[in-house]
């Protein structure tokens, strides 16, 4: 579980061949060892005095054995002592290979009462994922005292109370479970905690190990006393699972969390029906299961669009379309969801966002929701992103054969959603945007516009905040209608119960910023309410283009 790294003047500094001296005893017994000093039965070298003070001293060590790691990258063993030729675990030649002196961090203590749970897993020879085991000893470097170690990687994975928050609820799910797995494995053999906190789970990746078990203790002997320790340790992790989900260290019944989510921090934290690591292990297992693949989904949705507050024809257009059919309790939705901003000026602009979301629908209703009423969509077999593309072509032979036969300057932009159960599909031509706005990740912005003002800001020429004002902020070099075939982005969006599908023209982002429409959105005690306010608020900050919003929720 260390870190390894290659130390080749290492190598040379232990190349000694005077006798061994015993280090002299400083006047105050428990000071820290000098660098190059021997531990571990001469297995470690300090190479570092990291901290000292009177009760506990943190050294940086290495082995002083060289070992070998297999230069074969699908195999990784690293662990081939000095003398051997192949590789121990898939006999891949070690030829040539550089040997290592993996490094670690060594815990020095004066009282045997630090190192005691650590002792008892050293003895009970316990070894299991979620425990960031360390390696324990006992030795005498000055005189008869005994000294007690610990032997940690080096560097430490990264403890969970100093991650930003809150955390993903479907990593935080993750992390409980594998942490819930553990503890019930030292609940098995008797060892619980004083108190469980962040600072007890170390996080490497998308592991999550418990750690610091000097706060760890045996569990009492007595069957009741034991049970309710238990279950405090329980509780204990949940806590700490809910503040890295949330960001608060103070249980809320109603938090800002999947439904499937908010289940199981009520039954451990506010009814107790959860009183058993497996329990919570089981519970935190379910849930994740449920948030990244809901069985069933419902959708609801907001509209709206606005001519602003300067001009004098609203060129958006907007199509909702969507079909819900719930068999044997599970709902599948279809629906699709554009949003199109014309340009071109009057009987241009309008007519070419309208002739867009119009072979869109027919598009929708001919090939998709009538197929799918018959039963006869392969589920297995359809193809979200070809459906899509054709859809966009259609909405693009539209405009362009108009443009052509009225010689029109007509074009728009279009940004289109496909839900199909718990997936979006999503296609962008323009400026027009679609954004996620989850429980977990804020709001995040899915397409990238097509405009000039995104190529300076992606070349590092101008700021995204100068975008938002910039003299040339409408030029747009990619839009439906001005070529025969257009150039289309694709996107995939998993949604989960909780989340936002949020599109808007540029009437709406060039002038509320992303965290105002979160809050809008999370305002909102609907998502018809919360398009209105968002209009109402682009309206607020100059109105000076047409606004338009669709939000789709989605709700288990």
């Amino acid at each position: 579980m260390a870190q390894v790294e290659s130390s080749p003047s290492h190598q040379n500094s232990l190349v000694d061949d005077r006798p061994t001296e015993p280090i002299v005893p400083p006047e105050d017994s428990f000071r820290a060892l000098p660098e190059g000093a021997l531990l571990g039965n001469e297995a470690y070298y300090v190479t570092s005095i990291r901290s000292e003070d009177g009760d506990c001293n943190v050294y940086g060590v290495e082995e002083t054995r060289p070992i070998f790691p297999c230069p074969n990258l699908k195999c990784g063993h690293l662990a081939n002592p000095t003398g051997k030729r192949h590789c121990a675990a898939c006999g891949t030649p070690l030829n040539g290979v550089m040997p290592i002196h993996r490094r670690h961090q060594l815990q020095e203590y004066r009282a045997p009462s630090e190192v005691a749970t650590a002792a008892q897993i050293a003895r009970l020879g316990l070894n299991h994922p979620g425990l960031l085991v360390c390696h324990y000893f006992v030795e005498q470097p000055y005189g008869n005292e005994d000294r007690y170690y610990l032997v940690s990687p080096d560097p430490m994975p990264i403890v969970a109370s100093s991650v930003t928050l809150p955390q993903k609820v479907a990593r935080v799910l993750d992390w409980g479970n594998q942490l819930a797995d553990a503890l019930e494995y030292l609940h098995e053999h008797d060892i619980g905690w004083q108190q469980i906190s962040p600072d007890h789970i170390a996080l490497r990746e998308r592991q999550a190990m418990w750690l610091v078990f000097s706060a760890a203790q045996p569990l009492p002997s007595d069957e009741a006393d034991a049970a309710q320790h238990k279950a405090e340790d329980v509780a204990g992790l949940a806590s700490a699972m809910f503040y890295l989900a949330t960001g608060s260290d103070t249980y809320q019944s109603q938090a800002n969390l999947p439904e499937a989510v908010v289940t199981v921090f009520e039954q451990v934290l506010g009814t107790h029906e959860i009183t058993t690591a497996d329990g919570l292990a089981k519970a935190f297992g379910d849930a994740m299961t449920t948030i990244r693949r809901p069985t069933t989904l419902r959708l609801r949705v907001g509209r709206h669009t606005d001519v602003g507050m300067v001009r004098d024809l609203n060129e958006d257009s907007l199509l909702t379309l969507e079909l819900d059919r719930v068999h044997r309790s599970i709902s599948r939705p279809i629906g699709l969801y554009v949003v199109a901003d014309g340009m071109g000026g009057h009987a241009a602009g309008d007519v070419a966002s309208g002739l867009a979301i119009n072979a869109m629908a027919e598009k929708m209703a001919t090939h998709l929701l009538v197929p799918q009423l018959s039963s006869d969509i392969d589920a297995e077999a359809f193809d979200a992103k070809i459906w899509l593309a054709d859809a966009v072509q259609a909405a693009n032979t539209a405009v362009y054969s108009h443009q052509q036969s009225t010689g029109t300057n007509m074009g728009t932009t279009l940004v289109a959603a496909l839900i199909i159960g718990d997936t979006a599909h999503i296609a962008n031509v323009g400026d027009s945007r679609a954004y996620l706005i989850a429980n977990s990740d804020g709001i995040r912005q899915i397409t990238t516009d097509h405009s000039l003002v995104e190529r300076l800001v992606a070349l590092g020429q101008i700021k995204p905040d100068e975008a938002r004002v910039h003299p040339q902020r409408n030029v747009i070099y990619r839009t439906i209608g001005d070529k025969e075939k257009p150039e289309i982005d694709f996107f995939v969006q998993k949604l989960n119960p909780g989340d936002s599908l949020f599109l808007c023209s540029d009437g709406l982002s060039g002038k509320v910023e992303d965290p105002e429409i979160r809050r809008l959105v999370d305002r909102g005690r609907s998502p018809q309410e919360a398009c209105e306010q968002l209009v109402q608020a682009a309206n607020d900050n100059g109105g000076d283009d047409n606004i338009t919003v669709i939000i789709v929720q989605a709700s288990a």
